[in-house]
C-alpha cells in the first residue's frame, strides 16, 4: 500500500527560477522520441534548454508546459534572444561569455516578450545583468558546492577535467575514493543538506528512506566517471565549476552547429507555452493529437493520484505509436496496470540511457503508446 505524499506548495516556488541551465541530457529524449517534421510534442519547460534542444529535430509544434510561470518566462527570453542574436552574442547574453551590455541587449529583446515575462525581468535587472543561464536556484546552489569542492581538492578536480582518454581517466580515479573525499561528497549529498540549501521541492521525494541518498549519488557519479569523460558532461562542469569550462560539451542548443539549425527551426516550429500542471495542460488538448511526450522527472514531484491523472491524459491525447520519455530520480515509479498494458516499453533503451545519460541519477521509462485501452 502506498501513501499520498504531502502536496508540494508550488505557489512558493512561482516567483523564482528554479532551473536556468539544462541539467539533463537531451540526447536521451531525442533518441527516445524520434521526432521530425509534422510531429507534435508535449514537453516540460524547466530551464528551457530541453525545449530548445528538441527543436534540433524540427517538429511541427512543441507545447512547453510548466507549473512555475518563471520557467516559462525564462524560455521566452531564451527564444527571443536566439531569434535576435547571432551565436557569439547569444552566448554572451546568456552568461557563457563575458559581457557588459546585457541590460541594453535585454531592452532590445523586451518587445518580443509577453507582458508578464517583461514585468518579471524588469523587476530583476541583476538576474539579466549576471547572465540568466546561471541564475536559477539550482545553479546558485552549485556555486557553493563548487567552492567547497575546490577548497578540498582543487588540483585533483582540474586534473580530472583534463582527460581526453577514458582509460587514463579511469586509472586516475583509482585514487578517487579516499575517506576525506567520500566524507565531503556524502555530506554535500545528504538529504538534510540538499533540503536546506538546494530548495528543490521533490528531488528525493519518492526515494525510499532506507536508501542512503548521499552514498547513491556518490556511487553513481563514480560509475559515470569510470565510463565517460568528465569534461563531456555539461552537468558535471556545473557541479565542479558552476560554469561551462569545456564548450564543445555544452547543451545542444549552445553548440555552434546546432545553434544555427535550431535558430532556423524557430521559423517553422510553433512553440506554445502554457503555465499549468502537466495534466491540466493536456486536458485542453484534443484526443489523439500528440506524437511525443518529454515529461522529464515530473513523476518524482506528483502524488500517486496526480501521476495517474497525468498518464490518463497522456494516453488520451496520444496518436497511434506516440513515444513517451519519462525520467525518475533513482527509481521510476511503476505504472498502474491499466496504463502499463498500453505502453510498449523499450527496456534495452531504458537501461542504456540510464547508464549513459549525463544526469546520472535517473531511471527511464521509454516506450510506444497504444491508443487501444484493451
Amino acid at each position: 500500500m502506498t501513501t499520498e505524499p504531502d502536496a508540494i506548495p508550488w505557489k512558493k516556488f512561482s516567483e523564482r527560477i528554479s532551473y536556468s541551465s539544462c541539467n539533463e541530457d537531451s540526447k536521451s529524449e531525442l533518441e527516445a522520441l524520434r521526432l521530425g517534421p509534422g510531429k507534435r510534442v508535449f514537453c516540460i519547460t524547466a530551464g528551457g534548454g530541453r525545449v530548445l534542444n528538441l527543436l534540433h529535430d524540427r517538429p511541427q509544434e512543441i507545447i512547453a508546459v510548466d507549473v512555475n510561470p518563471t520557467q516559462n518566462y525564462l524560455l521566452e527570453l531564451k527564444v527571443a534572444a536566439m531569434r535576435a542574436l547571432s551565436y557569439q552574442p547569444y552566448l554572451a547574453f546568456l552568461g557563457v561569455r563575458q559581457a557588459r551590455d546585457r541590460l541594453e541587449v535585454y531592452q532590445d529583446l523586451r518587445p518580443a516578450l509577453s507582458s508578464a515575462a517583461a514585468a518579471y525581468f524588469d523587476a530583476r535587472p541583476a538576474v539579466v545583468r549576471s547572465g540568466v543561464l546561471f541564475q536559477g536556484s539550482l545553479e546558485r546552489f552549485l556555486v557553493h558546492v563548487a567552492r567547497v569542492l575546490h577548497v578540498v581538492r582543487p588540483f585533483w578536480i582540474r586534473r580530472l577535467f583534463s582527460f581526453d582518454n577514458i582509460a587514463e581517466q579511469r586509472h586516475f580515479l583509482e585514487g578517487w575514493d579516499t575517506r576525506a573525499w567520500r566524507f565531503v561528497g556524502e555530506t554535500l549529498c545528504r538529504r538534510s543538506f540538499l533540503e536546506l540549501f538546494s530548495r528543490d521541492p521533490g528531488f528525493w521525494r519518492f526515494v525510499p528512506p532506507e536508501v542512503p541518498l548521499h552514498r547513491r549519488i556518490f556511487d553513481l557519479m563514480h560509475r559515470y566517471l569510470c565510463n565517460h569523460l568528465a569534461r563531456d558532461s555539461h552537468l558535471l562542469q556545473l557541479v565542479f565549476f558552476a560554469r561551462y569550462i569545456y564548450e564543445p560539451a555544452m547543451p545542444i542548443y549552445l553548440l555552434p552547429g546546432s545553434f544555427e539549425r535550431i535558430r532556423e527551426a524557430l521559423k517553422t516550429t510553433q512553440i506554445s507555452i502554457v503555465t499549468a500542471p502537466a495534466a491540466g495542460a493536456l486536458a485542453g488538448i484534443a484526443n489523439a493529437s500528440l506524437d511525443g511526450y518529454s515529461i522529464a522527472d515530473v513523476s518524482s514531484y506528483l502524488s500517486d493520484t496526480d501521476f495517474g491523472t497525468l498518464m490518463d491524459e497522456i494516453l488520451r491525447t496520444a496518436r497511434p505509436d506516440a513515444q513517451l520519455c519519462s525520467r525518475g530520480i533513482f527509481v521510476h515509479r511503476p505504472l498502474l496496470p491499466d496504463h502499463d498494458r498500453r505502453v510498449r516499453r523499450d527496456h534495452a533503451l531504458e537501461r542504456r540511457l540510464a547508464f549513459d545519460d549525463l544526469a546520472m541519477v535517473h531511471e527511464f521509462l521509454v516506450g510506444t503508446l497504444s491508443t487501444e485501452s484493451h
